[in-house]
């Protein structure tokens, strides 16, 4: 009974340590954006106030409506390059811990900004990809198969999401079987998702635009797939490194030092 009960543990304890390098990739992730389009306005003169979820312009007539394009992308094409850079530094990691989790997570929240920046562009009127369009007068038609192209990335990127999570498991009854392995994809995926959420949530307020407070939650429903489809995979690596069953305190350290550097300095706003 108290090996059951240590198990249980363990795998609780990965959850926890996945929904802290959540929010840790989430954060970072935004702050990525955020500088993304900062400094593309301080280069092309919008004098831009960087906050912690959004940029203020205070120049903007001072820009054209090509380099308020710029401005308007330089955020979600940050974003594409962080997901692929992660992407590749993913790859390259041999050992499944802490490290190779957060890269994962940073990896796929940098992709999913960027895809589902273009998936929704033509529905969140005022936001990055909307501006776009709107400046360059992109039909209707146009923007609906962009965002139906970007659906389908988006998709394939699930898709693919599934085995990655999976392999952080070190013990194999954790992925022996169709309902164990979906069992494991929650602690891993869905958990982290919905803590994650909230917390990010609360450190978005104050609300500046309805899609800020939304997106921390709305983003993470492409998990769902991957979750479920954890059931379809047949042959799951086990991972060495069994430390992600414990608690870590540097993480936690991290998580609390970049909350009040949200909250407390990025929140009050900087000038460029």
């Amino acid at each position: 009974m108290d090996r059951i009960q240590k198990k249980r543990n363990e795998k609780l304890n990965i959850a926890i340590n996945s929904a802290v390098l959540y929010i840790i990739a989430f954060l970072a992730t935004t702050m990525i954006h955020e500088l993304g389009h900062a400094i593309t306005g301080k280069f092309l003169g919008s004098d831009p106030v960087l906050y912690h979820n959004y940029v203020a312009h205070l120049s903007p007539d001072n820009i054209s409506t090509t380099q308020g394009v710029v401005i308007a992308l330089a955020g979600p094409i940050l974003s594409l390059l962080q997901g692929l850079l992660a992407t590749m530094a993913y790859l390259k990691a041999k050992m499944q811990g802490f490290k190779t989790l957060f890269l994962l997570w940073f990896a796929v929240l940098g992709l999913n900004n960027f895809l589902g920046y273009m998936m929704t562009g033509f529905l969140f009127r005022q936001g990055d990809i909307d501006k776009s369009f709107q400046l360059l007068d992109i039909s209707l038609t146009v923007q609906i198969a962009i965002s139906a192209l970007a659906a389908l990335a988006l998709l394939f990127m699930a898709q693919k999401m599934t085995k990655p999570f999976l392999k952080f498991s070190y013990r194999a009854q954790w992925v022996d079987s169709e309902r164990s392995r979906v069992n494991f994809s929650f602690h891993t995926l869905i958990l982290p998702w919905i803590l994650g959420s909230a917390v990010v949530t609360i450190a978005y307020l104050p609300i500046q635009a309805i899609a800020s407070i939304v997106y921390p939650v709305m983003s993470g429903f492409v998990f769902i797939f991957p979750w479920q489809n954890a059931r379809r995979i047949q042959r799951v690596t086990l991972s060495e490194e069994s430390g992600l069953g414990n608690i870590s305190k540097m993480t936690m350290g991290i998580l609390i030092v970049l909350l009040l550097l949200f909250k407390l300095v990025l929140a009050k706003g900087i000038p460029l």
